[in-house]
């Protein structure tokens, strides 16, 4: 029995296309995503619904290009250091993907190519049970950790970003989203094996990990940021 499931957790792992940095793939079953809402199939993000919702999700606004690492500001140089110097070199490290996603809430488009670390993206879906249960451990991160790291969420997969912002208002989630209704970050960030996933970004925005399991605890979330990322607070 131990040899099955340690060939259910390692399948798909190896081959020329795995991602940098993806740790161990745990699934858990999801309702299928027809079941959310069948009253319509999809919502288009300029929906006047979609507006409504936005107002009261009260999302953070989607970062810009502008947006750098907490340790690259003036004076701060020292903490990129720190950080270098607890994680490591990794030449092996990929750059996050040349994709453009929507925003969920307000502010512009995100081009990921584009973005500076450190970061935690964590991709989910409101049809995702145990993205869900997970999400307030990522509040609670981006409540915590404030300029020292970006919280990102990306709402993958998902054709109704209205029953996503509803549930973000329902769960008082206020950390930026973004939406990848059509799955371009389906190979980028190995999600053959389904949601959730949480990407950690380092301060060059390279890919410093992958983490598919959701997470138990804001304990759990906290010990990975300081061991991929050398961030602390």
């Amino acid at each position: 029995m131990a040899g099955v499931a340690l060939a259910l957790l390692t399948a798909g792992c190896g081959g020329g296309s795995e991602v940098a940095g993806v740790g161990p793939r745990v699934t858990e079953t999801a309702p299928a995503k027809g079941d959310a809402d069948s009253s319509a199939a999809t919502t288009a993000l300029d929906s006047p619904k979609i507006a409504d919702l936005r107002a009261r999700a009260r999302l953070a606004s989607c970062p810009g290009p502008e947006r750098g690492s907490a340790g690259q500001a003036a004076g701060e140089q020292s903490a990129t250091d720190e950080r270098q110097a607890v994680v490591g070199a990794d030449a092996s490290r990929r750059p996050l993907p040349d994709v453009t996603l929507a925003c969920l809430g307000s502010g512009p488009d995100v081009a990921l190519g584009q973005l500076k670390g450190p970061a935690v993206l964590n991709l989910w879906a409101q049809w995702c049970p145990p993205c869900r249960k997970e999400a307030p451990h990522f509040q609670a991160l981006h409540e915590q950790a404030g300029d020292q790291l970006l919280v990102l969420g990306i709402d993958y997969d998902d054709p109704r970003p209205d029953l996503a912002l509803a549930l973000a208002a329902d769960l008082g989630l206020r950390y930026p989203q973004v939406v990848d209704a059509d799955k371009k970050l389906l190979a980028p960030f190995g999600m053959f094996v389904g949601l959730p996933a949480t990407v950690f970004v380092d301060a060059d925005g390279r890919i410093a990990h992958v983490v598919h399991r959701p997470y138990r605890s804001e304990q759990q979330l906290r010990q990975d940021v300081r061991t991929y990322l050398g961030v602390t607070w």
